[in-house]
């Protein structure tokens, strides 16, 4: 049996989270939707579990009244965790210890009854840490069913290069997409109506809101059929057969745009939706205007941003741009733009180099980061973090607790992995904490294909303290994309800080 309940949300350490909805499972039964249930003791009572609808840092719970033999916590009701402090003769305070949690399962000697755990002599306070709730109007925006119908990639640029928190009402936001469909939807089965496919697209939002009557979608429509925004035409580009650019992160600098295109040619030997290789790394620049790159202006280079490291591992740079200058409006400025690369060594791991703003095409002034110090050699770049997604951010936080930290918003797991988290350090190279994993992606669980892949954060559509944060879902399935047009496309959550 489930019940739904609505209440407010934690603000602060003490507050009381709200539960969401509660259900009851058998003992010898997994739990949920989940293929393995939580690690309690089995008995003649179901278990009762509470899920707070979104993740919070979970403080105390206090239990009177009842029994309680065990009580674990959970992300994703599949992988649980022990509660520690539990106690007899009808009452109990256990400790969360401020770890993110969305739900709590416990088993006591009797039935608990039906509510929202108050009145079963069950409440839970908020702990000292990071919420993250689902941002259902961002979602909305991009699921699209006339034209752009849906893409993955999405990172966002001020126009105006102002990157710190709150600052998007006095600017547009420019978004980059990858592959992209165009083309209609039939608004009652969700299938797609002759689409095409692009390699990458771009969008325009006026102001801070995700309102779908203040964003337009561009791609290059000058011909007979829609093509990508961004072609290539690098000697290294066209030196490979059938090449296009994925676009990775840029950023807007001294009024112009930047972005740091992947070379991706077809690889058949891949499996079903992975059937790609990457060449290199391009630097695309063009000023920026009223409406966006003016692309018709643009100069495309080739970069040294691809190669072998002394450790024998792949790596390439444009996966996050982090300006750190005044003119970014960042806590700290050192003046130096900060572009964030993967290495991959069995799992991504991320590297970093740096430019002076002012000098920022020229690559003989950028230099990389060693674990020690920076250094002009690139072969020597070393990870910052032992695990990140190939699409990620680094961003310098305003407000709350971690006000002064940097932030890196990542897919735990990678392109398998299905869990947001976050790692914060003290510098743009860290040192970084533990990863924190935050939300659990849950979409993946309908089958058809589905996975979930490449979170990064949006600072400055974000208020102080927080972090807009989005995730990619797409297919494997060529024929899934068909039949379900409404998969494909960036899903958005919302770190919050309780102090």
């Amino acid at each position: 049996m489930m019940n739904v309940y609505e209440t407010s949300k934690p603000d602060k350490s003490g507050d009381r989270i709200p539960v969401r909805r509660t259900w009851t499972s058998d003992p010898d039964s997994p739990l949920g939707s989940g293929t393995s249930g939580p690690s309690l003791p089995k008995g003649e009572r179901p278990k009762t579990v509470f899920d707070f609808g979104a993740t919070y840092p979970l403080g105390e719970i206090r239990v009177n009244g009842i029994s309680l033999i065990a009580a674990e916590y959970s992300l994703n009701a599949r992988d649980w965790f022990p509660l520690k402090g539990i106690a007899g003769g009808g009452s109990a305070v256990l400790e969360g210890g401020g770890s993110p949690a969305r739900y709590v399962c416990v088993i006591t000697d009797e039935e608990v009854p039906s509510g929202d755990g108050a009145k079963a002599g069950i409440k839970f306070y908020a702990g000292r840490g990071l919420a993250a709730e689902q941002d259902e109007a961002w979602t909305r925006l991009f699921h699209r069913q006339e034209i752009w119908s849906g893409a993955d990639g999405i990172y966002s640029i001020p126009f105006n290069g102002v990157e710190t928190h709150g600052r998007a009402g006095g600017t547009k936001t420019l978004f980059l997409f990858g592959d992209t469909f165009v083309g209609g939807v039939d608004k009652t089965t969700d299938e797609r109506l002759s689409p095409v496919m692009l390699n990458n697209t771009m969008a325009v939002l006026e102001g801070d809101k995700p309102d779908p009557d203040a964003i337009t979608f561009l791609w290059n429509s000058g011909g007979d059929s829609p093509a990508s925004a961004i072609a290539p035409t690098t000697p290294k580009a066209l030196s490979e057969a059938d090449t296009y650019y994925w676009l990775q992160d840029g950023a807007a600098i001294g009024g112009a745009f930047y972005c740091f295109p992947l070379i991706i040619g077809p690889d058949p030997d891949g499996p079903e939706g992975f059937q790609f290789a990457v060449h290199g790394v391009t630097m695309v620049s063009a000023p920026m205007g009223e409406r966006g790159p003016e692309l018709d202006k643009q100069v495309q280079v080739d970069t040294p941003l691809s190669f072998v490291s002394s450790g024998g591992h792949s790596t390439y740079f444009g996966a996050a741009v982090m300006p750190n200058t005044a003119e970014a409006g960042v806590p700290n400025p050192d003046g130096y733009v900060y572009v964030y690369g993967i290495q991959n060594d069995k799992a991504a791991k991320l590297v970093a180099a740096r430019a002076p703003a002012g000098d920022f095409v020229n690559f003989d002034s950028w230099t990389y980061w060693n674990g020690g110090e920076w250094t002009a050699r690139k072969e020597d770049c070393v990870p910052i973090v032992e695990e990140t997604s190939c699409e990620v951010s680094v961003s310098p936080m305003v407000g709350g607790f971690l006000d002064g930290q940097y932030v890196i918003a990542f897919q735990q797991g990678g392109t398998t992995g299905n869990h947001v988290a976050v790692y914060c350090g003290d510098s743009p190279v860290g040192p970084f904490g533990s990863a924190i994993p935050l939300h659990y992606c849950a979409e993946p669980e309908e089958g058809k294909g589905i996975y979930a892949y490449n979170a990064k954060g949006h600072p400055h559509l974000s208020p102080g303290g927080e972090l807009l944060i989005s995730y990619n879902i797409n297919t494997t399935s060529m024929d899934m994309h068909m039949a379900h047009a409404g998969i494909y496309r960036p899903r958005f959550i919302r770190l919050r800080q309780i102090p």
